[in-house]
């Protein structure tokens, strides 16, 4: 029985590993274009690929217009986008009428930067792509890139009043004026575009944090104190809104800002004392250093609030807590506790910490300070 079963087994693995490409002489009628359209739409790639390879486009009764536009996006989805542009262009010239196909070129163009034919390709399209929101927004960016400022503004604020769910358009024309410098004429924008009543936080945000980047802080926070006012809970802006304050100098007006935040998010906690040291209230920077969650972080930052206050014997008291927060390998710290040993007047420790030191300009320090702690060495009372 086995000898029977062998030999037909064989058979079987023989017709089975009969090549692929003898299926069309086999099976002349398939329609392997449209098995390649199919396959494709599935996001078989290579597969959709492998039967488009079984059209022969010289051969009669071929539908160029549909091999051209499957090849196009198959090319496309390879990311070759000029083999794409190629395909799209060829599809056209066949007599493909889908304004899709259209868009599609100018896709791939655009991805190729080559903004004159993306201006060009949407134009091809006419009427049929005027209800496609990436088409405005592909021509718009494209007559940016080409200089051609006051058509992209045009185009994005006839955009805006054609698609009014989509506050895409408003927001790039925002950031297209920012851009140009034309800041006031960006928050006069802005303003009416947040007004609007679907508009977030975070959108606020967006626009508030792009002014600021801009430097054009008078209208950053005029547009963020009033989404403070709309959302009041909303943490994002008290962070961007607190950003401006301290990139424009105000530290006191950030810090207080932060502190607000930090009452919801302790995690502000480090940020907002830090802001108040450098505006210059150490004490409201050591109060909420206490509550930091972070101890590493907590230690750390309170050697430098208790230094600037010149508690000298507090940072002394650390020396412990430092080393069991393993902080000593940090040299900046080693070098705060080596300096409040020098200023308490134990040189002996002082000099322990100076000579693990090995940054240069620490080290520099340190030679520095020896020096010093040699010339008191015999007159501590005038090294006070």
């Amino acid at each position: 029985m086995g000898r029977v079963i062998l030999p037909i087994l064989l058979i079987l693995l023989v017709a089975l590993a009969a090549p692929v490409a003898d299926a069309r002489k086999r099976n002349p009628e398939i329609d392997y274009l449209s098995v390649a359209e199919v396959l494709l739409r599935d996001g078989a790639v290579d597969r959709a690929e492998a039967a488009l390879a079984e059209v022969d486009p010289a051969a009669e009764g071929v539908d160029l217009a549909r091999y051209h536009t499957v090849s196009g996006l198959i090319a496309s989805q390879r990311n070759d986008l000029k083999a794409a542009a190629a395909a799209f262009e060829q599809a056209l010239a066949a007599g493909q009428t889908e304004p899709m196909v259209v868009l599609y070129l100018a896709q791939a163009y655009f991805a190729e930067e080559a903004w004159r034919k993306v201006v060009d390709t949407i134009a091809r399209g006419g009427e049929a792509l005027q209800d496609v929101t990436a088409a405005w927004s592909m021509r718009a960016h494209a007559n940016w890139m080409l200089g051609e400022r006051q058509s992209a503004l045009d185009l994005l604020s006839n955009a805006a009043d054609r698609f009014p769910a989509n506050t895409t358009f408003t927001r790039r024309q925002v950031f297209y004026l920012i851009e140009a410098g034309l800041y006031q004429e960006a928050a006069r924008v802005a303003r009416a575009f947040l007004a609007r009543g679907d508009v977030g936080a975070d959108e606020y945000a967006t626009v508030g944090s792009a002014l600021r980047r801009a430097r054009a802080f008078d209208e950053a926070k005029a547009i963020l104190e009033a989404a403070r006012l709309r959302f009041p809970a909303d943490q994002n802006l008290a962070k961007a809104l607190a950003q401006v304050y301290l990139e424009s100098g105000q530290m006191l007006a950030a810090a207080e800002l932060l502190n607000q935040a930090a009452l919801i998010d302790p995690a502000l906690l480090p940020e907002t004392a830090e802001l108040y040291r450098r505006a210059g209230y150490p004490m409201q920077a050591l109060a909420l250093n206490s509550r930091v969650p972070d101890s590493s972080r907590k230690l750390k930052q309170r050697i430098g609030i208790l230094a600037e206050l010149r508690r000298y014997e507090q940072i002394t008291g650390m020396a412990r807590a430092l080393e069991r927060a393993g902080l000593l390998a940090d040299e900046d710290v080693r070098y705060a506790l080596a300096f409040a040993y020098f200023r308490g007047g134990d040189f002996e420790r002082a000099e322990s910490h100076l000579s693990a030191l090995t940054r240069p300009e620490l080290f520099r320090k340190a030679t520095e300070l020896r020096r010093i702690m040699a010339e008191c060495s015999d007159s501590r009372w005038n090294c006070g």
